[in-house]
């Protein structure tokens, strides 16, 4: 019973988390969020311990837990193990993918396509918080798949283990100004490239776009962290 309290709570704060309404370097308050959740501080207490192990808050001694703040350089290294996990997944992916997945990514990347559209169309030509959402979601969901498309369970443990796709997408989520209709048009044109490599069963070249993808969205990120730091 405790258990299912505790997964209710850590559902809870982790969607607070995703939708950004618990911002980085603010303090988890238990009774607070007991109150909001309905349960008693227990477990609201396991989920703020499960909520740090896998990265979404730092425990600061004699002070609480805090939101986490995105670290330019924990996620550059975020992102040169996305590169070394994920070019390989691609590359195993051409070899055993299934016409299922192929569709399944083929339908992500449509949302993909039609999210850019609108952004494109907005005069801030930047996306909406509603919208880098959808956007991020639809990515994880995107490289997930193609990870156990991969069907190579060690690569996903790994992968999983680390929220090595997570983590830089959470990271996002509070920036929509990130999302710009070029990035979002250039994104899906990488991703449907990656598909016709995936169809004709070509892994270096899956392995060579997924690699080249990964390292753009690296440099864009990574660019726009520092500068909002320095501002």
């Amino acid at each position: 019973m405790e258990q299912t309290l505790a997964e209710k709570a850590y559902g809870y704060i982790r969607q607070k988390l995703a939708l950004g309404d618990l911002p980085p370097g603010q303090r988890l308050v238990n009774r607070t969020l007991a109150g909001e959740i309905g349960v008693s501080v227990i477990p609201v207490r396991e989920a703020i311990h499960r909520l740090a192990s896998e990265g979404f808050v730092d425990h600061v001694p004699g002070s609480g837990a805090f939101v986490r703040t995105t670290d330019p350089h924990d996620l550059d290294n975020l992102y040169v193990l996305r590169d070394a996990l994920e070019s390989c997944a691609a590359g195993e992916a051409a070899r055993y993918i299934t016409e299922h997945q192929l569709e399944e990514l083929e339908l992500i990347l449509n949302e993909s396509q039609a999210l850019a559209q609108q952004i494109k169309q907005q005069a801030k030509r930047h996306a909406s918080k509603r919208q880098i959402n959808a956007w991020l979601d639809a990515e994880q969901r995107f490289h997930e798949l193609l990870i156990e498309a991969a069907r190579n369970p060690l690569l996903a443990k790994v992968t999983h283990e680390h929220r090595a796709i997570g983590q830089i997408f959470d990271a996002q989520r509070d920036d929509p100004q990130l999302l710009t209709s070029e990035v979002a048009t250039q994104t899906c044109l990488g991703k449907q490239k990656l598909l016709e490599a995936l169809e004709k069963r070509d892994h270096k070249i899956a392995r060579m776009l997924m690699s080249e993808q990964i390292q753009r969205g690296r440099k864009q990120v990574l660019r726009h962290l520092r500068r909002t730091v320095r501002q």
